[in-house]
């Protein structure tokens, strides 16, 4: 990641993707993991172990979101993270070159070319660096979309394997989903992300 001064003057860091490492195998999940179990007492009395939610991170920059993504595979926590985004997606800071000041009333959810151009930058360049960062695969699922008068929310999620077989998966009980949503609103052009790899037990 190098920093580099934007057209705005704000400092903004670029990812380079080609440098994101592939994981090609999995690990044992890291000794750290033991603090975030604890126990719960269900209502017949009986005693069960459960994982906390991961801790979320927030961001406010595309390219600290998707680094955050890469460090979590480089520190073995690829599949218990929480990461929230709130950013100006880059077709919006393209077409407004970079100047927020020109940004538009109409672009929102309630444009049509908007909600287009975001499901466009989700499907073909969100999700797949993504992918890149983390160093596995991702094959998320729409699972739903919730639209209200203020706001658009989308809902992936991915099950499967991440291109690991079945029998590394279980040698070191790394199972885990992932779940990501994305929403829009109906005031400005900022959107919304949040990412979850959590374990499934």
């Amino acid at each position: 990641m190098t920093a580099k001064k934007s057209k705005s003057g704000r400092m903004t860091t670029t990812l380079d993707l080609s440098t994101c490492e592939k994981l090609d195998h999995l690990q044992p999940i890291p000794k750290s993991r033991s603090s975030s179990i604890t126990s719960i007492e269900s209502e017949d009395g009986m005693m069960s172990t459960v994982l906390k939610p991961p801790p979320r991170r927030d961001f406010d920059d595309l390219m600290a979101f998707e680094g955050f993504i890469r460090d979590e595979t480089w520190d073995n926590d690829f599949d218990y993270c929480h990461a929230h985004l709130t950013y100006y997606p880059p077709f919006i800071l393209k077409e407004v070159h970079n100047n927020l000041d020109k940004i538009k009333p109409t672009m929102n959810k309630n444009s049509r070319k908007f909600k287009r151009n975001l499901q466009h930058h989700i499907k073909k360049h969100l999700m797949h660096d993504m992918e890149t960062c983390s160093g596995f695969k991702m094959d998320f699922n729409k699972v739903g979309m919730v639209e209200t008068p203020t706001k658009v929310k989308w809902r992936f999620e991915d099950m499967g394997d991440h291109g690991f077989s079945k029998e590394e998966e279980d040698m070191y009980g790394r199972h885990w989903k992932l779940e990501l949503e994305v929403t829009c609103n109906n005031e400005n052009p900022l959107v919304e992300v949040d990412y979850k790899a959590t374990p499934i037990m």
